[in-house]
């Protein structure tokens, strides 16, 4: 029995019995290890380890495997902050018989022989369908986090998402590499939906290394401070001491937390507009004569 534990766990964790190429014997040894508790039976033909993530047993029992915003986690990905009612999002197979899923659960159909059926789909399969189902400013966020964080380059996104949707194709257009965080990334996507161009990491002239999150112009910079990152008082600290010294060399710095460019975004993007409006975000330059 412990090679077919072995054997269940090398394919994610759960499987067809026809993914697992099993004999009859090893199939009833399966169905005896699911009646007594040893495994989980999904749906039929259909095993798991007791030990398999909730989300992605939820997504065998369904019929397909977790792909999307559900599945960010799992590749390492920036996640969106948590809605009222999150969906779980499965990608199927047109050939499986869904009966009636969930209303908590949104069905991605896919004529493709997608292998494996269940588990966690592959990155390719997560972004398009994430691309596709958020909103633009998050579905941005996600992909400049896949950029970071994983093998994908620029260009092989491009290339990936010329398949892709036209909102799913919006986003990838939109995202950019040098982007260091979720939130940095969302509020660089909301200015420019505002009109506001703002260019992530630029450098400063303080430090041979040093970087703002976000360039509004020449003058105006913009941080973006993460809860995990910037909690600790002694980072509080070193960052006013960081502002400070910035205003002194004639920069005028924002900083926006977590939970106003998620919580107040519109009050958050004015902000700026306002600094933008007065012409302040430019250095003033000389009157031609």
């Amino acid at each position: 029995m412990r090679y077919l534990l072995n054997r269940l766990r090398s394919s994610g964790g759960v499987a067809a019995v026809r993914e697992l190429d099993v004999t009859p014997s090893e199939q009833r040894a399966l169905a005896r290890a699911a009646a007594r508790g040893a495994l989980i039976r999904a749906r039929r033909g259909v095993y798991s380890l007791p030990d398999l993530p909730v989300e992605v047993l939820l997504a065998a029992q369904i019929g397909g495997r977790l792909t999307g915003p559900s599945a960010l986690t799992h590749h390492g990905l920036w996640v969106p902050p948590a809605r009222r009612s999150p969906e779980l999002h499965v990608e199927v197979r047109v050939a499986v018989r869904v009966t009636g899923p969930p209303a908590w659960a949104r069905v991605w159909w896919t004529r493709e022989k997608t292998t494996p059926q269940f588990g966690v789909a592959p990155l390719e399969s997560v972004l398009a369908v994430a691309a596709a189902a958020l909103p633009l400013a998050e579905a941005v966020a996600v992909l400049d986090s896949a950029l970071r964080r994983t093998w994908l380059t620029p260009s092989a996104l491009a290339v990936m998402a010329a398949s892709w949707n036209a909102p799913a194709r919006r986003a990838a257009s939109r995202s950019d590499i040098r982007s260091e965080s979720g939130t940095e990334s969302v509020l660089r996507v909301l200015l420019g939906e505002a009109g506001i161009e703002a260019t992530p990491q630029p450098r400063l002239p303080t430090a041979e290394h040093a970087r703002a999150d976000l360039l509004v112009g020449d003058r105006l910079l913009i941080e973006c401070d993460s809860e995990e990152h910037h909690a600790a008082p002694d980072q509080r600290r070193a960052d006013l001491a960081r502002d400070a010294h910035l205003v002194s060399l004639g920069f005028i710095v924002l900083r926006f937390d977590y939970r106003r460019v998620f919580g107040h975004p519109d009050d958050v993007v004015a902000e700026v507009a306002a600094v933008v409006e007065r012409g302040e975000h430019l250095s003033a330059r000389p009157t031609a004569r």
